[in-house]
């Protein structure tokens, strides 16, 4: 009985120290413990690369807009002129599509003397429904304008007769890899951008 049990103690102690010893499927482990992390730093990897450049898309396109309608020698553009620059940029957005959640606005604004300037023209484009301009959206009414555009009093912060084309762009940015996780979820990107006519004083359009 005494040999048995000391056999048996042996065998266990053998095939104990056995599978210590057995250093097989460690790697598989370790990496089936690392691979989460990987996906999660590859997926945000790409997911930050998509989101910067998506970001210069919309601060080129708001630049190109405004800049082509500001270049324009007529002070009043045509419908089919405005569709035309508004519809340049899903080509300039390739190889994304923002056909489907974007909005892209471009307004024509003008200072008056003493008071707040005054929107003479407005055009929004895009599929999102409720978004409005942040400059202001009633054709004839006051245009708020950045901070960056200092107020001479009374809320004018354009000089008497001084024009700017103002183009914005809304975009409803959704991961594509990360899902709801961080800083990267469901979000509206805003850009704008505003330049003043070159070889007019005032620019409208339809």
């Amino acid at each position: 009985m005494k040999n048995l049990i000391k056999t048996s103690i042996d065998k266990l102690n053998n095939g104990y120290c056995t599978f210590i010893r057995n250093h097989r499927g460690v790697a598989l482990v370790e990496f089936a413990m690392v691979l989460p992390v990987l996906m999660l730093l590859t997926a945000g990897s790409f997911e930050v690369a998509r989101y910067a450049l998506i970001m210069q898309k919309l601060d080129r396109i708001v630049a190109t807009l405004s800049d082509l309608v500001a270049r324009s020698g007529d002070e009043v553009l045509t419908a089919t002129e405005v569709s035309n620059i508004l519809d340049s940029a899903l080509f300039m957005a390739q190889p994304f599509d923002f056909s489907a959640n974007s909005v892209l606005i471009l307004t024509s604004v003008q200072g008056r003397a003493l008071q707040p300037p005054e929107i003479l023209s407005q055009r929004k484009h895009g599929s999102i429904t409720g978004v409005t301009s942040a400059v202001g959206s009633t054709i004839g009414g006051n245009a708020i304008l950045p901070t960056a555009f200092a107020d001479a009093g009374s809320g004018e912060t354009l000089s008497d007769g001084e024009t700017l084309i103002i183009a914005e762009a809304i975009y409803e940015y959704s991961p594509y890899l990360t899902g709801n996780l961080g800083h990267f979820n469901d979000m509206q990107i805003y850009r704008d951008a505003y330049f003043r006519p070159r070889f007019t004083d005032t620019i409208t359009f339809p």
